[in-house]
């Protein structure tokens, strides 16, 4: 009877044995697959970013052969007007005080930063609610002050990206600042090298207008460009 006793005890704790060792592959393999999968994931939302930079770059280059496209036309079409009218030399027109400033302005380029009426005196580009690519109308600022870098090879800026106070603080910090970075791609694609562009996000800690409505929503997403060490 003991005999018995004894070999049923060891048959159960067999058993048993088998069933933990079961039940701990399960739980290993339901580690290995989970993991995996949290890698996966990381690997579609790096994927996703990256093809979200391409697709904005390409828009970009599109806006500016666009512009570039345009230009070229009107170039164009006011040399077939000259032709037209039976004009063997170019037009020679007076220069205006008006564009282009006096000597003082020209030489001071923080002076030119301030002109009146000029593209440079623009120093904020505006987005859509949730979005951080460059709108076409804000392309010719971008693009005066990059020619204004390229002149200018002392001077530095930071691009400091803003939301409105909708989301989350970390949500609008990480939107901020790629549109930060989205004007930072813009300008480098213009030539500007890249460690003259510094970068920063406030998310929505420094608001210009606040209302709770559209008309101040949109004021607020912005990102603004400073000029380091203006004085």
């Amino acid at each position: 009877m003991n005999k018995v006793i004894i070999a049923f005890s060891v048959a159960f704790l067999i058993v048993g044995c088998a069933g933990q060792g079961q039940q701990t592959a399960e739980i290993e393999q339901r580690d290995i697959f989970e993991e995996s999968q949290s890698q996966a994931e990381l690997e579609r939302a790096e994927a996703e970013k990256q093809a979200q930079i391409q697709r904005e770059q390409e828009e970009l280059r599109r806006q500016l052969e666009e512009q570039q496209r345009r230009q070229e036309m009107a170039d164009e079409m006011e040399m077939a007007d000259q032709q037209a009218g039976g004009l063997d030399e170019p037009v020679i027109r007076p220069l205006s005080d008006e564009g282009f400033g006096d000597t003082q302005t020209q030489d001071d380029p923080w002076l030119q930063l301030n002109e009146p009426g000029s593209p440079l005196a623009e120093r904020s580009i505006y987005y859509d609610f949730d979005r951080y690519d460059i709108k076409e109308e804000y392309v010719p600022i971008i693009e005066a002050h990059a020619n204004f870098l390229l002149t200018n090879p002392e001077l530095r800026i930071k691009v400091e990206g803003n939301c409105d106070d909708r989301g989350s603080r970390e949500y609008n910090l990480a939107l901020g600042q790629r549109r930060a970075e989205s004007v930072k791609r813009a300008m480098t694609l213009l030539g500007v090298e890249e460690n003259r562009i510094e970068t920063v996000s406030f998310g929505a800690e420094r608001p210009v207008a606040f209302g709770q409505d559209e008309a101040s929503w949109s004021q607020n997403r912005r990102s603004d460009i400073v000029y380091v060490d203006q004085p």
